[in-house]
């Protein structure tokens, strides 16, 4: 059964659902009764189990108030294929639920014109036509006043030249910058940044991800405004995970005021995780001044936050506002070794910022720097290592830059060395069988 098939047909049983057991579902008055109700009466449906545990999820998020209505269509629409009426059909029914609080959805957010500080939104793309349209008109839709987009298109020789000029060109508030070489997204994002990004707040966007929620900018910029002392305001996101057809959220748990060194000390650890890319964050330009964004040599999304915690705190609104795709091209899973170098020679440099500029405490910041170089390394050996080089690349970076984990690295990068050479001796031990019979 192909995944369209199937979700489609999990579409089919939450509508018969809902119609079906509107009358029972009403009188309930508890979120987490509804919730064990709904768990219990879907798990029938054992083809469309993992769809349908990600939609009580989300029906979980809406009945707290972690997502809008616009929101919560788009997901049914999206993810199993409703039309516009169905959808709101099922919202409909929700709506007539005792455990449904009217307040549980926030009003959207307004600025007048004239007095909303400008947000550049910096979108850096790479042969991704067929993405970059969707992202860019996410922002168009948007409902705060005062947004000007900067797409830095990285020499692409797919049709996002033709694409910018005939759909945007006379959109006056789109800024199209063309490299004659490709350059890469960290320099594309501070080159962008130093031309044209004047406003009073950033947002950094990746070509293939894009908002959902068009009162997001609003929220964000009106958090900024009553908490002043963030560096940048971020939100939850769904993942799209495209090898599955699946929509699952990601709930960040955060609280909505991060204090700058408890983050920054415990960056992705368990309880501080990382945003997904900066596909939500809006940062405060002043924080990127002060961080010294102009003089980085790599504008990666760790790198920005790290540094941006140096300065301030992190902003959470507990709302979903975008999508990330997850598919076999993003960056992250297709990275060079001399990039990973440079990745950690920007952190050795924010290791030193934090210690000797901002007074951070200096063995902390060096446990922290031990675990991120750890992580970073090990991620790298995993997914992107193509060849025993790349190996010794990270190794002798190590043992240069961070001698306290060396051994600890060694060891963990021989033992995935040998597993991976015996996964492919059994795996060409398994084709010569089959060639043989």
């Amino acid at each position: 059964m192909n995944s369209e098939h199937e979700l489609k047909q999990t579409g089919t049983v939450i509508t018969d659902f809902f119609h079906t057991n509107q009358q029972e579902m009403s009188t309930i008055v508890d979120i987490a009764q509804l919730q064990k109700f709904l768990s219990e009466k879907l798990a029938d449906s054992a083809e469309q189990k993992d769809y349908l545990e990600n939609f009580n999820e989300v029906l979980l998020a809406l009945l707290k108030g972690k997502l809008s209505e616009e929101v919560f269509l788009f997901y049914l629409e999206a993810q199993f294929f409703l039309d516009e009426a169905a959808a709101k059909q099922i919202f409909t029914h929700i709506t007539r639920f005792q455990a449904f609080k009217e307040n549980s959805l926030h009003d959207n957010l307004t600025f007048p014109q004239q007095s909303a500080p400008k947000v550049n939104v910096i979108i850096t793309t790479y042969n991704r036509e067929r993405f970059l349209e969707q992202v860019i008109d996410s922002i168009l839709k948007q409902d705060y006043p005062n947004i000007e987009l900067i797409i830095i298109d990285d020499n692409s020789q797919d049709g996002t030249s033709s694409l910018m000029e005939k759909k945007y060109a006379s959109t006056s508030n789109v800024i199209y910058m063309r490299n004659n070489k490709n350059e890469g997204p960290g320099t594309n994002r501070l080159k962008a940044f130093v031309t044209h990004a004047d406003g009073e707040y950033i947002f950094f966007l990746d070509d293939d991800d894009y908002l959902i929620d068009s009162n997001y900018i609003s929220k964000a910029v009106h958090f900024h405004e009553q908490h002043p002392e963030v560096s940048f305001v971020a939100a939850n996101v769904f993942l799209d995970k495209t090898n599955k057809s699946e929509l699952k959220l990601s709930d960040l748990k955060l609280n909505t005021i991060v204090k700058k060194y408890d983050y920054f000390i415990n960056f992705e650890k368990k309880g501080y995780p990382k945003p997904a890319s900066t596909l939500t964050t809006v940062f405060k330009r002043s924080a990127l001044i002060e961080m010294d964004i102009v003089n980085m040599k790599m504008v990666n999304d760790s790198a920005i936050y790290l540094r941006s915690l140096l300065v301030g705190d992190a902003g959470f609104l507990d709302t979903v506002a975008g999508v990330y795709r997850i598919h076999g091209n993003n960056i992250t899973f297709n990275l060079k070794s001399d990039f990973i170098i440079e990745n950690l020679n920007e952190k050795k440099t924010i290791k030193n910022m934090a210690v000797n500029d901002f007074n951070y405490n200096a063995k902390e910041v060096e446990d922290w720097f031990g675990n991120s170089v750890y992580v970073t390394v090990m991620y790298f050996l995993k997914y992107s290592a193509k060849n025993a080089n790349d190996y010794f690349v990270m190794l002798n970076w190590t043992k240069e830059n961070c001698r306290s984990i060396y051994k600890k690295m060694r060891y963990a990068a021989l033992k995935f060395v040998i597993k991976r050479r015996l996964s492919r001796l059994r795996n060409l031990g398994r084709k010569a069988v089959v060639q043989k019979s």
